[in-house]
């Protein structure tokens, strides 16, 4: 059996340091090491399937907009001066 060591420190002033110390220092050793071992094993399971997730979203989206329909957008056109011909024609019409 290879067996590795860690040393994890608390900044106690840190209010989530303090909460993860507070739970960890009430448990025997054994229970503390499978403790942080689970807890390290589901971040790293939630890290996988929250990408996977992602991965999906992004596919069906792109699937989708890939399907809707385009409608293109007539402009009104602009004389040089910037005004626009609408406004042009209600000033010319009195």
């Amino acid at each position: 059996m290879q067996i590795k060591r860690m040393t994890l420190r608390f900044d106690l002033d840190n209010p989530e340091d303090r909460q993860a110390w507070e739970y960890l220092k009430n448990l025997n050793p054994a229970s503390m090491n499978r403790a942080v071992l689970a807890i390290v094993n589901q971040a790293e399971q939630a890290e996988r399937i929250s990408g996977i997730v992602r991965s999906v979203i992004r596919e069906e989206l792109c699937t989708a907009l890939g399907q809707a329909p385009v409608q293109t957008v007539q402009t009104e056109t602009v004389n040089e001066d910037g005004a626009d011909d609408t406004i042009m024609d209600f000033l010319n019409s009195f």
